[in-house]
């Protein structure tokens, strides 16, 4: 009986340390892949490294995009895009304008619309071509530094702020009074009050993104949010690097991820991944 019981305990080990490895095979080929596919990603948004670069990590893949962007920093573009700069500065300089908003170019036109509200409740329409290269306004605060806005392409308007490039559909509004930034949603009038650079500095360690590779700004029910898609790093039994597709999205006003769309072994065994 004591033998039938030990055999028993056997082959329940050896089921135990097949289903193991099963499931470690698995994981390392899904991490392989989820690697592979952020080389080959078709997107070409931002790639940067988002952990923290005083320990030793493994630097995230190059994400390149697959096919050559229509140049949009030709002379021509370039220069008019400056004389938008120019007129909005000396409009803000001479505090005779309250807001600026840049408005994306509809579907089928290369230019998008600058809306410079003046005072005495008047405004002023600039047309700005497409220009990924250069801003057509920016504004600097203390906490996330200089925040730059570009018509990047029908429909999209791409803001960077250091290292991260955020697209979105919707009309950007600079306030330059008070250096503050909003998007004009179907909702009404949503104010940004936390950015890439200040929200990807204080996530907890378990959300934590080694790159990026798009960075979208939407609206939920009228609140703003950062949708992130982009490789998170963890240990397989605190040793082995293991890298997944992670979807994240962030409340842009108080800077708190808000949901986190994970891979199933990092769901149903996170026990045994540790955070990098």
């Amino acid at each position: 009986m004591s033998l039938k019981l030990f055999r028993l305990k056997v082959v329940n080990k050896s089921h135990v340390i097949v289903a193991f490895i099963v499931i470690a095979s698995l994981i390392l080929v899904s991490s392989r892949e989820t690697a592979q596919a952020a080389k080959n990603s078709h997107v070409s948004g931002v790639n940067t490294y988002l952990a923290d670069n005083n320990s030793e990590k493994e630097k995230p893949d190059t994400v390149e995009p697959t096919e050559t962007p229509e140049p949009t920093d030709v002379p021509e573009k370039a220069q008019a895009v400056e004389k938008v700069q120019q007129e909005i500065n000396q409009q803000v300089e001479t505090n005779n304008a309250s807001s600026v908003e840049v408005q994306p170019p509809q579907e089928g036109s290369d230019s998008g619309k600058v809306i410079l509200q003046q005072q005495g409740n008047t405004t002023q329409e600039l047309q700005t071509p497409i220009s990924s290269t250069t801003p057509v306004t920016q504004m600097t605060t203390p906490q996330a530094g200089t925040v730059s806005i570009h018509v990047a392409g029908s429909n999209s308007i791409t803001i960077n702020n250091g290292p991260y490039t955020i697209s979105t559909q919707y009309p950007v509004i600079i306030n330059p009074q008070d250096q503050t930034m909003a998007i004009r949603t179907p909702s009404g009038v949503t104010v940004i009050k936390t950015f890439p650079t200040q929200v990807f500095q204080s996530v907890p360690q378990q959300n934590k993104l080694s790159s990026v590779f798009t960075l979208n700004l939407i609206e939920q029910q009228g609140v703003p949010v950062y949708q992130a898609q982009g490789i998170q790093v963890r240990k397989f039994l605190g040793i082995i690097p293991v890298k997944a597709q992670v979807d994240e999205q962030i409340n842009a006003q108080t800077g708190q991820v808000i949901n986190a769309n994970l891979p199933w072994y990092f769901s149903l065994f996170g026990f045994v991944f540790k955070s990098t």
